[in-house]
C-alpha cells in the first residue's frame, strides 16, 4: 500500500511538473509577444516581426489549449484537493488571461502596422503609447513571477500599478481629444483616431489581464477570490 501511494504522488508530482512548463512557455511566449510589440514602433511595416507574431500567436493558442487539457486530466486522475487543486484551478485561470494578452498584443501589433508612427504630429502620442507598452509589460512579468515565486508582496504591487496604466490610458484618450477635436477631419484622420484608441484599450486591457494573474497567486497563496470583493471590504 505504501509503495502504491508512493508511485501515485510521484505519477501527481509528474504531472503538476508538465502544468509548470507549459506554464512558463506560455508565459515566455507572451512576453516575447508584447517584445514584439515594442519593436514595431521602431519598424512598424517590417513583414518578418509581423510574421513572427502570428507564429508566436499559433504557438501560445495551441498551449493555452494543451494546458486546459491537462488541467482537466489532473483534475479526473488525482482528485486533487486544498493546495493542489487551487494551483490547478489557478494554472487554468492564468493561462486563459495570458492567452487574451497574446490576442490583444496581436490587435495591438494590427493597429500599429496601419498607423503613421513617424508622423511629428503624433510624436507625444507614441511616447505615451511605447511607455503604456513598457508598464504594462513588466506588469504581465511581474504578475507571472508572483506566480512562480508564490508571492503575495509582488502579486499585491501587480494590482497597485492597474491604477497607473488607467491613469495612463485617461491621458491617452485626453491627448487624442487635444489633438484631434478643433480640426476638420478627413477619412484617413479618423481611421488614424480609431486605431490609436484601439492601441490604448488593448493595452489598458492587457493591464487588467495581469491583474487577474496576480490576483490568482492571491488565491493560490492565501486561498481567497479576491476578484468580487468591494472596495473596503477587508
Amino acid at each position: 500500500m505504501m509503495m502504491n501511494n508512493l508511485y501515485s504522488n510521484r505519477i501527481k508530482e509528474l504531472q503538476l511538473q508538465i502544468l509548470r512548463n507549459q506554464f512558463e512557455l506560455i508565459s515566455k511566449n507572451t512576453i516575447l509577444q508584447l517584445t514584439i510589440l515594442k519593436q514595431l514602433f521602431d519598424e512598424p511595416k517590417s513583414q518578418a516581426l509581423y510574421e513572427e507574431a502570428l507564429s508566436n500567436e499559433i504557438i501560445i493558442d495551441r498551449l493555452e489549449v494543451k494546458i486546459r487539457e491537462e488541467v482537466a486530466f489532473s483534475i479526473f486522475k488525482f482528485s486533487p484537493v486544498a493546495e493542489d487543486l487551487r494551483r490547478i484551478i489557478a494554472y487554468q485561470d492564468l493561462t486563459t488571461n495570458l492567452e487574451r494578452i497574446g490576442d490583444m498584443t496581436l490587435n495591438i501589433i494590427r493597429f500599429v502596422r496601419e498607423l503613421p508612427m513617424s508622423d511629428t504630429r503624433l510624436y507625444e502620442v507614441r511616447g505615451l503609447i511605447i511607455q503604456m507598452t513598457d508598464h504594462v509589460t513588466q506588469m504581465v512579468r511581474n504578475a507571472v513571477m508572483s506566480f512562480t515565486n508564490e508571492s503575495y508582496e509582488t502579486a499585491v504591487e501587480v494590482i497597485g500599478s492597474d491604477e497607473v496604466m488607467d491613469e495612463m490610458y485617461h491621458s491617452l484618450r485626453a491627448l487624442l481629444c487635444k489633438l484631434f477635436s478643433h480640426v476638420e477631419l478627413q477619412e484617413n484622420d479618423v481611421q488614424v483616431l480609431l486605431n490609436l484608441e484601439g492601441v490604448g484599450h488593448n493595452l489598458e486591457r492587457c493591464g487588467d489581464s495581469a491583474t487577474n494573474i496576480a490576483e490568482s497567486t492571491i488565491y493560490l497563496v492565501k486561498g481567497s477570490d479576491i476578484r468580487h470583493v468591494n472596495d473596503g471590504e477587508s
